[in-house]
C-alpha cells in the first residue's frame, strides 16, 4: 500500500538562527512517523541575513527539502498560498519555523485525518505563555471585533498550524483573493475539524518578526475582509445622527442665532464626514488592489523541480 505524503510548509523571514533545529525537529519527527512520506517547504519571504543560503545547503543533502524564495516581501499570508498552491502531500500543514507550533502535534492530527472522520486537524492553544501584556489585550480585542462583526467566527487561541486533507486545499486554491486573511479564510472553508489542544511554547531563539504596527494592519485588512458592518452601521448611524444634529440646530437657530454654535456644529459635522470617508476609504482601496488582478507573490527562485 502506497504510503501517504504530508507536506510542511515553513515560513521564514529573517530565521538565521532557528533554521537548522527546525530542521532538525523535523528530522527527528520524520523518524517516528515512519509509515509517512514528508516533503519540507520553506517558503523565504526575501530573508536579508543568511537564511536562504542555509536552507539552499539542507535542501542539498535532504532530497525531502524544498524551497521557494519569493523576489520581495510579500507577507506571511502569500507565503502560505506559495506553499499551499506548490505542495504535493495527501495532507498539507503550516508550522512556524520558531517551534511555537510543536511538531509532536503532527502525529495525532495525522491519527485524526486517518480516521476520517474529519477533514481538518487544528491546533488550539490552551495560553499564550511567551506573549507580552499587550499583545494578549491586542489579540483578544481583535477577536472580540471581529466576531462581533463577521459571520465567519475566530477562536481563542486557534493557529494556523492545521493538518488538512488534500480536498481541503483544493478548496482553498480557489479563493483568489489578493487580500488574503488565512485565519478567517480557513474558517470560511466549512469542513469538519478537531480542535487539537496544548499548551503554548515560546519561541526557541530569536524574536518575533511581528511588530504592533504590522499586527494593526494585519487586524484592519481581516476585518474589512470579512465584514461590511463598519461601512454599513457607520453610514446609518451617522446618516440618522446628522439628520436629528440638523433638525435640532435649525429648531435652535431659528430661536437664537450664534456665531461661536454655528461654526462649531459646522467642524462637527465635517469631522463625521471625514470618519464616514475614512471607512469607505478603506472598503475602496481594497477594491482598487483586487481589480488589479495583480500576482499575490512572484517566485525569484526554487528547487520544486
Amino acid at each position: 500500500m502506497k504510503k501517504k505524503k504530508i507536506s510542511i510548509i515553513g515560513q521564514c523571514y529573517n530565521e538565521e538562527e532557528t533554521i537548522i533545529l527546525y530542521y532538525d525537529a523535523m528530522c527527528n519527527l520524520m523518524k517516528e512517523m515512519k509509515n509517512v512520506d514528508f516533503e519540507i517547504i520553506f517558503i523565504d519571504d526575501n530573508s536579508k541575513d543568511s537564511s536562504l543560503n542555509i536552507i539552499k545547503k539542507i535542501a542539498k543533502k535532504d532530497e525531502r527539502v524544498k524551497y521557494i524564495s519569493m523576489s520581495r516581501n510579500f507577507g506571511r499570508e502569500a507565503c502560505a498560498m506559495a506553499g499551499f498552491e506548490n505542495a504535493s502531500g495527501d495532507y498539507l500543514t503550516t508550522m512556524d519555523i520558531d517551534l511555537q507550533d510543536p511538531p509532536h502535534l503532527l502525529k495525532e492530527m495525522y491519527k485524526v485525518l486517518e480516521e476520517g472522520e474529519y477533514d481538518i486537524a487544528s491546533a488550539k492553544a490552551l495560553t499564550r505563555k511567551g506573549y507580552s501584556f499587550l499583545h494578549k489585550i491586542c489579540i483578544n480585542t481583535f477577536y472580540k471585533m471581529f466576531n462581533s462583526v463577521s459571520t465567519v467566527k475566530m477562536y481563542d487561541g486557534q493557529r494556523e498550524y492545521r493538518l488538512m486533507t488534500r480536498q481541503v486545499i483544493e478548496s482553498i486554491l480557489k479563493f483568489k483573493e489578493y487580500n488574503l486573511f488565512n485565519k478567517g479564510l480557513l474558517n470560511d472553508i466549512g469542513f469538519k475539524y478537531k480542535w487539537i489542544e496544548y499548551t503554548n511554547v515560546e519561541r526557541i531563539k530569536g524574536t518575533s518578526k511581528f511588530p504592533y504596527k504590522r499586527m494593526f494592519k494585519y487586524a484592519i485588512n481581516g476585518i474589512v475582509s470579512y465584514s461590511t458592518f463598519p461601512l454599513v452601521s457607520l453610514l446609518i448611524l451617522s446618516g440618522l445622527f446628522l439628520l436629528l444634529f440638523v433638525i435640532s440646530l435649525i429648531i435652535y437657530l431659528f430661536l437664537q442665532s450664534t456665531t461661536l454654535l454655528c461654526v462649531t456644529m459646522f467642524l462637527f459635522i465635517l469631522s463625521i464626514i471625514f470618519l464616514n470617508n475614512g471607512i469607505i476609504g478603506l472598503y475602496i482601496s481594497q477594491i482598487h488592489l483586487e481589480v488589479k488582478n495583480r500576482p499575490i507573490y512572484i517566485i525569484k527562485e526554487d528547487n520544486l523541480v
